[in-house]
């Protein structure tokens, strides 16, 4: 039980305000804020950064500041227009670098991700705000700081197209916050909408569960990622190809190190477009570089390229026309590769193994989910850098995703089944050696059982028998296993060999550090010896004893009893009273130690430690015998300190 639920609801105060729903959706309308406001941070400081390196800018800071908000808008989506030094028009800049997508994004979505968490002043089981508000709340907050962007983008040499903005802008905003707050919500599924349920049978609706789904997204992440990787690859290798063309482009742009390093960020910037690029071309769609040219492997009759800009990775590009042999071998790698990742992922990695129809249908699955996330990164990359040549730039979307979902698919479905042929050959041979090992074990008539084909248990296995505990002197010694020895040991007989039981432990006890409170008759009773071993049993002292008459003829007693007097003569099937054990007294103290000065001193420093220092000090009085003062006044001898014996 949490602390506001033991104590109630805690009152209201200036450090924690009461929960209410407006101040959950005002902190997540803040994060959202925040979040937009950390993203056009970072491009400020970059775009700053490269503004106070460059020996000849051509605006103030102002620009500069304007610049990164264009740069934040075009990481959404936003198309840009650059007016001309002819005043003939605008020029529109659409090609979005996809690496400058990652950081409002992320921010964004790790922002959503806490948007159902409780505000700060809340008590940590409060529920947070539902799942709609804080959608609504964080976009309105993000949508808020964009459109403050927009206005202040609006004018100068390079500027935002507000009709672009405006569809753009939130659209990306809403797909990432909402995956955040779905994500934050538990992944929760959604059921079927009225009309799905009158076209889809209800078979093929229950087959949607969450492991058939998540094995959908496993199978088409990792064929996304497969192709991804192998543009990488081929990006690498025309880089490496035409390095010195590359090197001579990035010199020629800038003379000066500062514009070189500008350069360089830009090219970072485009990097990710430039490995979608090398993708496609892996795919066989390929990609156009302007004026409907067409940069594929199988380009037999493209139109002619355009004259394309000195840039370091326009410089990898391939040579014009149908590719080599080694062009079409690495295209066809990035295919093969892509369905070999499709349908090793398709397959489960358990025990359990699916049907070949769950495994067929979660590889066309993952082949379409593959091609939707390909046509959303072609969209992505491309995009025009001006008019009429450089209109179009970059990979057709629908094509490229078309083409890796029917490659894919036509490479994992097949792959797939075989992998859960070679799976399931697998966990049969594993299971024939486990059953091998069964029939190895079996003995007698349970193997003629296991044979014929009945359901036979397996012997249990025998318990090792516990080991002997160690000897007191020596290693552990064998307990004895013939009869004989048992049945001598059963009776009480020492048998050789046996090990010889440990003597019992003696707990001794310390004595109390108060004395103990003496009884009404302890005057009466002798002190007792505060020796811990039981004393012997004494005879009385001679005053005590009863003095027998003794005749003239004979001798007097010894002041001993030997061990011929009469006091040992007793029946043999007796034992003497001294083996008996006699638990000792209990020690008590005598009342003038009770009383003493120093004693109740003593007790009274003891109880003043135990309680922390919160009983005051006194000083004893000297005290009379319990039975010398009797009256009301009998107290008045106790020296004015508090009466311990009560």
């Amino acid at each position: 039980m949490s602390l506001y639920a033991e104590h109630g609801t805690p009152p209201s105060s200036p450090h924690r305000p009461a929960p209410a729903g407006g101040s959950a959706a005002s902190t997540v309308f803040l994060g959202g804020v925040l979040a937009a406001g950390l993203g056009l941070g970072v491009f400020s400081m970059a775009v700053l950064a490269l503004w106070i390196i460059s020996p000849y800018p051509d605006s103030g800071p102002g620009g500069a500041l304007r610049v990164a908000a264009d740069v934040w808008l075009l990481a959404h989506g936003a198309d840009l227009v650059r007016g001309t030094e002819l005043g003939s028009g605008t020029v529109p800049v659409g090609l979005t670098p996809l690496a400058c997508t990652v950081v409002p994004c992320t921010l964004l979505y790790r922002a959503a991700r806490h948007a159902l968490d409780p505000p700060e002043d809340w008590p940590p089981e409060a529920p947070g705000p539902p799942p709609r508000t804080a959608f609504a709340a964080m976009l309105g907050g993000y949508l808020l700081v964009a459109a403050a962007a927009v206005l202040y983008a609006s004018y100068g040499p390079v500027r935002v197209a507000p009709l672009s903005a405006l569809l753009f802008v939130p659209l990306c905003a809403a797909a990432f916050i909402g995956a955040g707050v779905w994500t934050a919500a538990g992944r929760p599924g959604w059921p079927a909408p009225p009309a799905v349920r009158r076209v889809v049978p209800a078979a093929v609706r229950r087959w949607f569960t969450h492991d058939h789904l998540a094995g959908v997204v496993r199978a088409g992440t990792a064929a996304t990622v497969t192709l991804l990787i192998g543009g990488t690859l081929l990006l690498a290798a025309a880089l490496g190809l035409h390095a010195g063309l590359a090197r001579e482009a990035f010199a020629q742009l800038s003379p000066v190190w500062s514009g070189r390093v500008s350069v360089a960020v830009l090219c970072a910037a485009l990097l990710p477009n430039a490995v979608v690029w090398a993708a496609a071309y892996g795919l066989g769609t390929g990609f156009t570089v302007g004026a409907g040219s067409v940069v594929a492997p199988l380009a037999v009759a493209a139109p002619p390229r355009p004259r394309l800009p000195d840039f370091p990775l326009l410089a990898a590009l391939p040579a014009p026309g149908p590719a080599g042999p080694a062009g079409l071998a690495a295209a066809a790698a990035v295919t093969a590769a892509t369905g070999a990742a499709l349908a090793r992922a398709a397959v489960r990695r358990d025990d359990d193994l699916p049907g070949r129809c769950e495994t067929a249908a979660t590889a066309v699955l993952g082949a379409v989910l593959c091609g939707v996330l390909t046509m959303a990164l072609g969209y992505a990359s491309g995009g025009p850098v001006g008019r009429s040549t450089l209109a179009a730039f970059g990979p057709c979307g629908w094509r490229m995703g078309a083409t890796v979902a029917a490659c894919a698919a036509a490479v994992g479905v097949p792959g797939a089944l075989v992998v859960r042929w070679r799976r399931g050959t697998v966990l049969r041979a594993r299971e024939g050696e486990v059953m091998r090992e069964r029939t190895e074990r079996l003995r007698g008539w349970r193997r003629v059982g296991h044979t014929l084909g009945l359901a036979m248990e397996e012997p249990a296995p025998r318990p090792a028998p516990p080991a002997p505990p160690p000897g007191p002197g020596g290693p552990a010694v064998a307990p004895a296993r013939s009869w004989w020895r048992s049945l001598a040991a059963w009776f009480g007989f020492r048998v050789p060999g046996a090990p010889v039981p440990e003597a019992a432990e003696t707990v001794t006890y310390e004595p109390e550090t108060l004395p103990l409170r003496p009884r009404q008759d302890a005057d009466r009773r002798p002190p007792v010896s505060p020796s811990p071993e039981p004393p012997e049993l004494a005879d009385p002292p001679p005053a005590a004893r009863p003095e027998p008459s003794l005749s003239p003829h004979q001798d007097p007693a010894p002041a001993s009893p030997g061990p011929g007097s009469a006091r040992e003569r007793r029946p043999w099937w007796k034992k003497p009273r001294r083996d008996r054990a006699t638990p000792p007294p209990t020690p008590e103290a005598a009342p003038q130690e009770w009383h003493d000065p120093a004693s109740r001193e003593a007790r009274w420093a003891a109880l003043k430690n135990a309680s922390g220092d919160l009983v005051p000090a006194f000083e004893p009085q000297p005290h009379a015998h319990p039975g010398a003062a009797q009256g009301p006044d009998a107290n008045a001898h106790s020296g004015g300190g508090p009466d311990l014996d009560a």
